[in-house]
């Protein structure tokens, strides 16, 4: 399977997923955008320790981790609960709640680059923000949608590992 993979756009599932593929696409960029400002503002500001005076706090650092591993929780069990069929629906209403919990996880899986970003402009934990933005690219790669999940779903045949 391609990263960047679609289903052929006459049929629903590709319908429905095109607009979650532009949103996990973007992200991904946007990703690398991160990866690019960070290195450009350490070159133009070398030694560059943040935008604010913290005075190297570790509790600072603990807020962010805790706030990207809060990120991964919610990814779970939103699509543990969002995925999870009560009774038969129309396939429809099915797509619907599929795309609705792709948005939301993908939203969740940029949390962890987020937060090692605004980490790094505030303490200049440029280590730090390349765990987090390593963290993010690997939620986004175990959760990127995939036209195979979607299908297996409708269905009512998820595949056996929920990423």
């Amino acid at each position: 399977m391609s990263f960047v993979e679609t289903a052929p756009p006459g049929d629903a599932v590709g319908r429905a997923m095109r607009p979650v593929l532009i949103l996990a696409r973007t992200l991904l960029a946007s990703l690398i955008g991160y990866l690019a400002l960070v290195e450009l503002i350490r070159s133009r500001f070398r030694p560059f320790l943040g935008f604010a005076d913290l005075g190297r706090r570790l509790s600072v650092r603990y807020v962010f981790y805790l706030a990207a591993a809060a990120a991964v929780i919610v990814i779970r069990v939103l699509n543990s609960v969002g995925l999870r069929r009560k009774k038969p629906s129309s396939p429809e209403s099915l797509l619907g709640r599929l795309r609705t919990v792709a948005w939301l996880t993908l939203a969740a899986a940029e949390t962890p680059a987020l937060a090692g970003l605004a980490l790094f402009l505030v303490g200049g934990y440029n280590e730090d923000f390349y765990w987090l933005n390593f963290v993010s690219l690997l939620l986004l790669f175990m959760y990127f949608p995939r036209p195979k999940n979607w299908e297996a779903h409708l269905r009512n045949a998820p595949r056996a590992c929920p990423f």
